[in-house]
């Protein structure tokens, strides 16, 4: 109701300006619930998963939590005529089979069957080739923000920026493509209990976090605004630099490196208009000329009743990851860039060691009971 209003008042300002004119009241289904479909299969590997919720209707007081449809029936069906059945998982999360492998070129339909018979089915989702990038970099700088008091604050982090499509043809259109970003902070520090004067011992320990980097959706929208295919500086992220920003403390000291991963997902022109429409609506600020919140349709709908309302998206898009390590260089205010090896690991970890001063050399004995006793990972500072 609030963004009814605002409509109401700005159309009440523009009579007193400008005349007459026509109220305009946006096309809201305000009592109907809706099936929400959240979707996405590319040619990297899986498990890949659509997770199916239902919408409360748009006047609803509720304040239930998200009400997820466990009794569907999902099948995916390629070009080749291969039909993958789905396997539910819980919390409206259904799964296709790990064996399943999406081709470039072949296209993909997503078909659901609800318990009250209803029929729904995607648009047709040709997995287009993967593109890439072409090489990023990044200033360190200093952003605003106002605080959890209104208060405005700034801190410095690495203003992330990549070229793209520098090897596509002119006569080709300029690719589509989103990004997600996120960062895993490596810190490890000491701890001195200090219990005597000169200590005997003390705890190493290690530890990392991941953070998601993405306020919006990140699409490439430069394609309606450049004359040739070729991006430059496109933003990525800003990464904060300091451990305390991911509220972390370490005392003050030890060190950090900052991980940084991408995914690149080249898409198709109904996905990138799915998101573009999804921007406007997130970034409207109540200005006058904001665009009006409606509901957000994907490429699904209901084959055996039209009038049933579906929402949400069954992206089909092919995927190029990176990951990069980032060391600030402060007499230059940029940062030294290093590309690594693109790994999977846990989301966050802490552990430590407690060392003996006089024998350097650990024991066995825990920091924490939650804490474990192991070495490194594999693939800690990436070497």
């Amino acid at each position: 109701m609030i963004h009814l209003k605002k409509i109401y008042l700005a159309a009440l300002m523009m009579v007193t300006t400008i005349g007459c004119t026509e109220i305009f009241i946006p096309d809201i289904d305000s009592d109907t619930e809706a099936l929400v479909v959240e979707g996405l299969i590319t040619d990297g590997d899986g498990p890949f998963t659509v997770k199916l919720t239902e919408a409360l209707p748009f006047v609803s007081d509720s304040a239930s939590v998200t009400k997820y449809v466990s009794d569907a029936e999902l099948t995916v069906q390629d070009s080749e005529d291969q039909i993958y059945d789905l396997t539910y998982e819980g919390k409206g999360k259904y799964a296709l089979p790990s064996s399943f492998k999406a081709k470039v070129g072949n296209s993909y339909v997503l078909h659901i069957k609800t318990s009250d018979g209803s029929i729904y089915e995607s648009d047709v989702q040709t997995l287009l080739p993967p593109e890439s990038y072409d090489s990023i970099h990044s200033l360190v700088i200093k952003e605003e923000y106002l605080d959890e008091y209104n208060v405005l604050k700034s801190i410095s982090c690495f203003d992330v920026r990549v070229d793209l499509f520098k090897a596509v043809s002119s006569t080709v259109p300029t690719p589509l493509c989103r990004f997600e970003s996120n960062i895993v902070v490596q810190y490890s520090f000491t701890y001195d209990p200090k219990i005597d004067s000169i200590p005997t011992w003390y705890w190493s320990v290690f530890g990392w976090k991941t953070s998601l980097l993405d306020d919006y959706e990140n699409i490439t929208v430069e394609r309606s605004k450049m004359s040739t295919p070729i991006i430059k500086n496109h933003f990525l992220c800003n990464i904060p630099l300091g451990i305390a920003n991911y509220g972390i403390n370490t005392g003050g000291n030890g060190g950090i490196i900052y991980y940084y991963r991408f995914n690149q997902y080249t898409i198709n022109e109904e996905t990138y208009n799915y998101y573009k429409e999804a921007n406007s609506q997130l970034t409207a600020s109540g200005k006058l000329f904001d665009p009006i919140t409606t509901q957000l349709y994907g490429n699904m709908k209901c084959v055996s009743d039209p009038s049933k309302v579906m929402l949400g998206l069954f992206e089909v898009s092919s995927v190029t990851q990176a990951a990069f390590v980032f060391v600030e260089n402060r007499f230059l205010h940029q940062a030294t860039i290093s590309k690594v090896p693109y790994v999977d690991i846990p989301t966050s970890g802490i552990y430590g060691y407690k060392i003996n001063i006089d024998a350097e050399v650990a024991d066995s004995v825990a920091l924490l009971p939650e804490y474990q006793v192991v070495p490194f990972p594999n693939w800690w500072f990436h070497q």
